[in-house]
């Protein structure tokens, strides 16, 4: 009975976590009125995936929005607003140890709108690590 009533709890705290956390598919979401979705990859100079990397949204006249990369180095961002255009966001990344080098963005040409936007960071290691 006890096995019972703690596989019952463990489902139970388990299955609201993963409903929240928006699913496990990995498109970016659309969302008409937010806006595109922002995602991408952070690698290092010999493309190796930069887990826990800072990945910073810069929105023109806005804010910025902070997230971090997963171990295998991608990030996702929803939209912020149909009114935020791609060309008000800039998005950088940083991590102690390394330093960009580069920020390569991709959209889509043929759609309008434009419904996300991949960007990728290139890091490189700095100092004696």
């Amino acid at each position: 009975m006890h096995f019972f009533i703690l596989h019952l709890l463990a489902v139970a705290l388990l299955l609201p976590v993963t409903v929240w956390a928006g699913g496990s598919d990995d498109q970016p979401d659309v969302h008409e009125d937010n806006g595109p979705t922002y995602f991408g990859f952070v690698k290092d100079t010999s493309g190796r995936a930069i887990g826990d990397a800072k990945v910073t949204a810069d929105i023109k006249g806005r804010g910025t929005v902070i997230t971090r990369t997963t171990a295998a180095g991608s990030y996702k961002l929803p939209g912020f607003g149909k009114e935020i255009t791609p060309d008000k966001v800039v998005i950088s990344c940083s991590k102690e140890g390394y330093q960009q080098t580069r920020s390569l963005r991709r959209t889509p040409v043929s759609k309008q709108p434009v419904i996300a936007v991949e960007t990728e960071c290139t890091m490189q290691r700095v100092g004696g690590k």
